[in-house]
């Protein structure tokens, strides 16, 4: 597994948040942190030969947590075909 295997849209929100969690509320904040072990735990397991991450799952977890604190959705909705 390779970093450019992770998807672009996972990689740039998750170097987004790194710069944006000092100015997050401690709620968001404490649920970023746990969205971003989480993530990191699910590559870690997919590197030592797991399953691949559940992308679209982060991407809607996220996605609520952004809801939850009144925010726009950080992952666009994707259609389906």
């Amino acid at each position: 597994m390779q970093a450019s295997q992770i998807p672009q849209d996972i990689r740039t929100i998750y170097a987004f948040l790194s710069q944006m969690l000092p100015d997050l509320t401690d709620l968001m904040a404490m649920e970023v942190r746990e969205w971003r072990i989480e993530l990191l735990a699910a590559i870690q397991d997919w590197v030592e030969g797991g399953a691949e991450p559940d992308w679209q799952g982060f991407r809607d977890w996220m996605n609520d947590i952004c809801h939850d604190d009144g925010m726009p959705a950080l992952f666009p909705a994707v259609k389906e075909a």
